[in-house]
């Protein structure tokens, strides 16, 4: 648009500010991008008229193609800005949620009974229950390390079994394994067996004789049962924990040793130690670690591989017989006051007294016993194909069973169905015709 005097041009007689500006000369041409009007570019003269013709829109033209095209990309440009922070903002939301998604996978797989996550397979050591692996988890960080470990666990769990796994899997594989029962040995002979003696020290003693600590050094020590220990045999301990001095009975010579002492019992040391029957310094000596050993009542599953493997061993080459369902059923249910022995002394007798199967009348009658049990119902499907009312029994026949396993105990009820004990109080109320929610109740 060119005009010579823009106050005479009748095309603005209407336009305030022409007037207000009094313009004269006006030059205005578009902005195009891509045949789209974006803008335009003004001039004016406010002096002059006629100061713009046809040569001056020419080249305005061309600057107003020039400038069109600066501006898209201009445009472009801040597009693009805004769009890669966009994109890097998207970018670092994206990469926190897939790092806390990394971090919640971590924690979900350590809760998982998954042994293939361990530092080593631990093939003596038979189970995959969560019992089993987190006691394995113990073992794997302990195995890495010299220091003093206690074994906690009932009569017949396997405790040298793990302290063997201690030792095969630690930094003094290549010493000796030394074990002692100390409450199979007599109080007078435990020193001696420990320490060693002297010719001459005694009835009997016609040489020297190094003790169990020599025989060890460089290795592993293992003192089953060491709560059966006498205060005074306790303070002999202490002293070899703390200096890693020996003397022999009747010897005045004192000898270095370098052993990793490993321990073992029945109840742990700070109860023992809170009741007396423990020496509490010696307990901080030797409790640096402690490796619980579950009872085999606590293990959920490992019963059929224990049997399997134990089975293998027993026959040692020669075909495993087979295990009818009842007497598998009865193993599965048994409470195992004597852990894993209990169960190995039980297939023992199963492989004596029976041929190629063993039935329930060939195990142990206290065993047998525990097939008087109840089997969850299974519902029989006859006419009624509705599926509610089928889920129903076989759920109400399940939560029976394992309240009846866990003699009313709801927690480990609630760990037997894979619930949480709140989710198994819903459904006990629930089956009971009680609809209260269960937060009522939390």
């Amino acid at each position: 648009m060119v005009t010579v005097d823009a106050g005479v041009d009748e095309r603005f007689g209407a336009a305030a500010s022409v007037a207000a500006l009094r313009l004269r000369s006006v030059l205005a041409v578009p902005l195009r991008q891509r045949g789209a009007l974006i803008g335009c570019i003004y001039v004016d003269h406010r002096l002059r008229g006629g100061a713009f013709d046809d040569d001056a829109a020419s080249v305005l033209g061309e600057l107003a193609d020039i400038a069109a095209i600066a501006i898209e990309n201009a445009r472009l440009a801040g597009d693009l800005r805004r769009t890669t922070r966009e994109v890097d903002e998207l970018n670092g939301r994206l990469a926190a949620e897939l790092a806390e998604r990394d971090a919640e996978l971590v924690r979900v797989r350590a809760d998982l009974p998954d042994r293939d996550r361990l530092g080593h397979r631990y093939e003596r050591i038979v189970g995959r229950s969560p019992a089993t692996v987190k006691m394995l988890d113990v073992i794997d960080r302990a195995a890495a390390t010299s220091l003093p470990v206690v074994i906690v666990g009932e009569s017949g769990t396997g405790k040298e079994l793990v302290a063997r796994a201690l030792h095969d899997h630690g930094p003094r594989k290549a010493g000796a394994f030394v074990a002692i029962n100390c409450s199979a040995v007599p109080e007078a002979l435990l020193e001696s067996e420990l320490f060693g003696h002297a010719r001459g020290s005694f009835t009997g003693a016609d040489r020297d004789r190094p003790g169990l600590f020599e025989v060890a050094d460089g290795g592993t020590l293992f003192l089953d049962e060491i709560a059966d220990t006498s205060p005074g045999m306790q303070a002999k301990l202490l002293r070899v924990l703390q200096d890693g001095v020996i003397r022999r009975v009747g010897d005045t010579k004192t000898r270095q040793v370098d052993v990793r002492v490993i321990a073992a019992t029945q109840q742990p040391l700070a109860q023992l130690a809170a009741a007396g029957r423990f020496r509490e310094d010696l307990r901080f000596r030797l409790d640096v670690i402690a490796v619980p050993v579950p009872a085999l009542r606590d293990r959920d599953g490992d019963v059929p591989l224990l049997v399997e493997h134990l089975l293998g061993r027993l026959c040692a080459g020669k075909p495993v017989p087979r295990l009818t369902r009842a007497a598998l059923r009865a193993l599965g249910q048994h409470r195992w006051p004597g852990n894993i022995r209990e169960l190995e002394n039980a297939l023992a007798r199963g492989v004596a007294m029976g041929g190629d199967v063993i039935d329930l009348g060939d195990l142990p009658e206290v065993i047998a016993q525990a097939a008087a049990r109840p089997e969850p119902a299974r519902p029989a499907v006859g006419d009624d194909l509705r599926l509610k009312p089928a889920v129903a029994a076989t759920e109400q026949a399940y939560l029976t069973a394992a309240m009846a396993r866990a003699k009313g105990n709801q927690t480990v009820a609630a760990r037997l169905l894979g619930l949480s004990r709140f989710g198994l109080q819903k459904k006990l109320r629930r089956l009971a015709g009680d609809d209260r929610d269960a937060d009522d109740d939390e």
